[in-house]
């Protein structure tokens, strides 16, 4: 039996974060490292505060705790958080923080939940490297 633990921040606490959060926090292999969210009224920031993770409304403070995060799972929904998330981890020379989109948060969220169909989709543009 393996005492690895993948540590996952969430950035975008709504309709895709918050479902993910959920599915997530349940697993024994998965430690939540922290929650991105500009609105601190989102149920993704919410749950992150009544469970004493870390919460940010700013997604490049993620940057900073590069040593403490494994994989970001992007699914704000806005185009230019994937970019300053890079750019912020250039800054702090992280370079194994991975960083996942929509497509793949829906395939996660999927397997989490045991559900036989693919979770929906709320951000169908976060498609690629390029974004």
């Amino acid at each position: 039996m393996s005492d690895e633990i993948i540590r996952v921040a969430v950035v975008g606490g709504g309709r895709t974060g918050m479902p993910l959060l959920e599915a997530l926090s349940g697993l024994p292999f998965v430690a939540i490292a922290g929650v991105a969210d500009t609105d601190p009224n989102s149920p993704g920031a919410r749950f992150a505060q009544d469970h004493g993770i870390f919460y940010t409304e700013f997604a490049s403070v993620l940057g900073a705790k590069a040593d403490e995060i494994d994989l970001i799972i992007e699914v704000s929904g806005d185009p230019a958080v994937k970019p300053a998330l890079k750019e912020a981890f250039r800054a702090q020379g992280n370079t194994g923080t991975i960083i996942v989109h929509d497509l793949v948060a829906r395939l996660i969220m999927t397997l989490a939940l045991g559900s036989d169909s693919l979770a929906p989709s709320f951000h169908p543009q976060d498609r690629g490297i390029g974004s």
